[in-house]
């Protein structure tokens, strides 16, 4: 039930580009690495990863078989 009070809150903040949760700009976030060509993995200052979506022109959420993904693209050396 808490998920659907605060989902359409967080749909809003990713919608403007801002972090579920500190607020701040996820334009300005760390860019950790390219899932694709069409994705973008960031990390914001607390820590929350985003993928942003060239295509949508969105962010959303990392999931963690997106995280693993990455993870995984850096101890094989393809990101540094």
């Amino acid at each position: 039930m808490l998920k659907n009070i605060t989902r359409p809150f967080q749909n809003v903040l990713l919608e403007r580009k801002l972090c579920v949760g500190c607020t701040g700009h996820l334009t300005k976030a760390k860019k950790i690495g390219n899932l694709s060509e069409n994705r973008i993995m960031v990390e914001c200052k607390c820590k929350r990863r985003y993928v942003y979506e060239k295509e949508l022109a969105a962010f959303k959420r990392a999931t963690f078989a997106e995280e693993q993904q990455i993870l995984s693209m850096i101890a094989k050396g393809q990101i540094k």
